[in-house]
């Protein structure tokens, strides 16, 4: 499943709310020196059970121009952060993966495309 901001079709709405709605608290705690940065949302995509949110800072002060930040179930249930992709000379570079989650998510390429 594939959503672009002004796009419609979506199947799994109430995951995709959740998503948009934790993203900004994602990337505070991912950068916690940049205060005050607003996370916008471009494209949200879902595969295998995880969710890439690809966002934009703004303003553009965290370093890169784009974020992939890939969610997903914790063994908890909850909806967090697995790792992050940033847009670097236009290639999609790892940046972080967070400790003690699951990995499966790398094997779904969330790091190729524009």
């Amino acid at each position: 499943m594939r959503h672009s901001e002004g796009g419609g079709g979506l199947t799994m709405r109430d995951d995709v709310d959740e998503v948009r709605d934790i993203l900004q608290s994602v990337a505070e705690e991912a950068f916690p020196d940049d205060v005050g940065v607003q996370w916008h949302v471009r494209e949200i995509t879902q595969q295998a059970g995880f969710y890439c949110v690809e966002a934009e800072p703004v303003p553009a002060t965290v370093g890169y121009p784009r974020f992939r930040f890939v969610l997903g179930r914790t063994q908890s249930g909850e909806l967090g952060d697995f790792g992050c992709y940033c847009l670097d000379k236009g290639v999609w570079r790892l940046l972080y993966t967070t400790p003690n989650t699951s990995s499966d998510w790398k094997a779904l390429h969330f790091d190729k495309g524009n």
